[in-house]
């Protein structure tokens, strides 16, 4: 075997997510493969990671604590999607994206087709300068019945190495 062919077979070894467990999500038909060694969110950390009140997610599953750091959120929110063409929800997404206080580096922008469904995909890096952090965040947004189902994965700049491979895997595993 080259060298090139053995460090391109190792590169892709590594970044190959380690036995992954298929969940479905709660009051949902979609499931996922989450990442090898993450665990529930316990509900006392999804009230105090996500102090939205009655937006909570139905499930989070992360990196055990203390910190929880790298986590995958699904939420179901009571607004029906208009029918047809996502691109004007997906303008707004962004428009919302963009509000949000930092500096925004878009990776991903776009509508893709994933398990049947059409999914608004939203892929993005926001470094928060008053809290001196750097995170990556994969949003996905589909319909579901009269909801709207929200996918994200979240993982700051000092774990994406060994995470971010596993989390886009799963965002493109949702079925």
């Amino acid at each position: 075997m080259s060298r090139t062919a053995a460090i391109l077979l190792t590169v892709l070894l590594i970044g190959l997510p380690a036995s992954a467990t298929r969940v479905t999500v709660p009051g949902t038909t979609v499931s996922v493969d989450v990442p090898s060694g993450f665990v529930p969110m316990p509900k006392s950390v999804i009230e105090r990671k996500y102090p939205r009140g009655s937006d909570l997610p139905v499930a989070v599953y992360s990196t055990p604590g203390p910190d929880w750091d790298v986590r995958v959120a699904f939420a179901l929110h009571n607004h029906t999607l208009p029918a047809g063409d996502l691109t004007p929800v997906q303008a707004e997404l962004e428009d919302m994206v963009v509000s949000t206080p930092g500096l925004l580096r878009w990776v991903n922008r776009s509508i893709i087709k994933s398990g049947g469904r059409e999914w608004i995909d939203l892929q993005f890096w926001i470094t928060r300068l008053d809290l001196d952090t750097k995170n990556y965040n994969h949003v996905r947004v589909t319909r579901q019945g009269q909801k709207t189902l929200v996918v994200s994965a979240f993982v700051p700049l000092t774990q994406y190495s060994r995470y971010g491979t596993q989390l886009d895997a799963a965002m493109n595993g949702l079925k």
